[in-house]
């Protein structure tokens, strides 16, 4: 098998590693905001009527609140997998091509998916049919719709990305591209998260499958972190 380093870094690349290596510090950064938020402000509402009610009362707060920054920091995540798969793809094609194939699908499920718009537009349309109880209904009705389809696209989704982060995470571990510490805590972080997906998928509750994504966030975020640093690296050292 041709070793890792020897696929590595490609001149055509490098401006593309040292962009996805920032993105991908971006990107952290807004997850890290969108986690701060749920902190501070949260909990979410767990139900059209609750959202509508509070985007009528504090609409700052529910404008905050429908994960905006992560919807955002989500587009990031094409380039840090775009830069993975670049690294990979002579080591090991054939995972590596699966792995960016689960992560670009994962992606746009949940880019896709992505309640925000939807419940914005309705809470919209809720506050000008004041007087009209049953064009209410219809929307809170509508609304409610819309949050079970993101709820169940976001478990597909993220069960895809998070499968590709973890191919990933042990490519890095068979390799020398990246430290043994950031391979562990990818599939440590991320394997956490796929587990919970798969069970939210299972039709566990998620109530109860919560606690994984509370073990595995700290080693996602410190991994997002060395992913960013290591492709900012290689986009300054690759070979001209």
């Amino acid at each position: 098998m041709q070793s890792a380093d020897q696929a590595i870094p490609e001149p055509g690349w490098k401006p593309l590693y040292r962009i996805g290596g920032f993105a991908t510090l971006i990107m952290m950064v807004f997850f890290l905001a969108d986690t701060a938020i749920f902190f501070l402000l949260g909990p979410y509402p767990d139900s059209a009527q609750g959202w509508f009610d509070l985007l009528q009362d504090n609409r700052p707060v529910g404008l905050l609140l429908l994960s905006i920054p992560t919807f955002f920091g989500a587009m990031l995540y094409y380039l840090t997998f775009l830069c993975l798969y670049s690294l990979f793809r002579k080591s090991h094609a054939g995972f590596a091509a699966l792995a960016a194939l689960f992560a670009f699908v994962g992606l746009t499920i949940l880019i896709m998916i992505h309640p925000a718009h939807a419940i914005l537009q309705l809470s919209n349309q809720y506050a000008a049919a004041a007087a009209e109880e049953t064009r209410r209904a219809t929307l809170v009705s509508a609304a409610q719709m819309k949050m079970a389809e993101a709820s169940a696209g976001l478990n597909r989704g993220g069960f895809l990305l998070e499968g590709a982060a973890v191919i990933f995470s042990i490519l890095m571990l068979r390799g020398r591209l990246f430290s043994k510490t950031t391979a562990w805590l990818g599939i440590a972080g991320h394997g956490f998260d796929f587990v919970r997906t798969a069970l939210n998928l299972a039709f566990v509750p998620e109530k109860i499958t919560a606690v994984l994504l509370m073990i595995g966030g700290l080693p996602q975020f410190i991994w997002l972190i060395l992913v960013g640093l290591k492709l900012i690296h290689w986009g300054r050292k690759a070979k001209t």
